[in-house]
């Protein structure tokens, strides 16, 4: 795993690594890719039996995340990466240019511990999977 160096209090248990942008994301919570098909609406149409014939446009891939716990510091760096217009994401399901609508945030921890934050967000890809790889 690179040259990654643990923190105090922090431990790896192998799993997903996501590239999102410049931010290194190691410790997930929830992981969860999904392929949504596009359809041309205006070239779709519904035969004389009844029976719709939709023209497939291309697939849609989006990604949500969850992290339970991460430390101020880089909770700011990852919100810094997903405020951004383009966000290059590379993860096992996907790799290309995404964006990100929603970032909601929570104070997990605020004691003599430390503090922690949560978030949940969804990248979405920015171009259709046109060329039979999405699914």
């Amino acid at each position: 795993m690179d040259d990654y160096v643990l923190r105090e209090n922090e431990s790896l248990n192998g799993g997903y690594t996501l590239y999102i942008g410049n931010f290194t994301l190691r410790i997930l919570h929830g992981y969860s890719p999904s392929w949504e098909n596009v359809y041309d609406t205006e070239n779709s149409f519904t035969n004389f039996d009844g029976s719709e014939e939709k023209i497939l446009k291309g697939i849609r891939f989006s990604l949500k995340v969850t992290v339970d716990r991460i430390m101020p510091e880089d909770f700011n760096a990852l919100v810094a990466e997903l405020k951004k217009p383009t966000i290059p994401l590379e993860c096992p399901d996907f790799e290309g240019e995404c964006y990100c609508d929603n970032i909601p945030g929570d104070l997990k921890q605020a004691n003599f511990n430390g503090v922690r934050y949560g978030v949940s967000f969804t990248l979405v890809a920015k171009s259709l999977i046109t060329d039979g790889d999405g699914l």
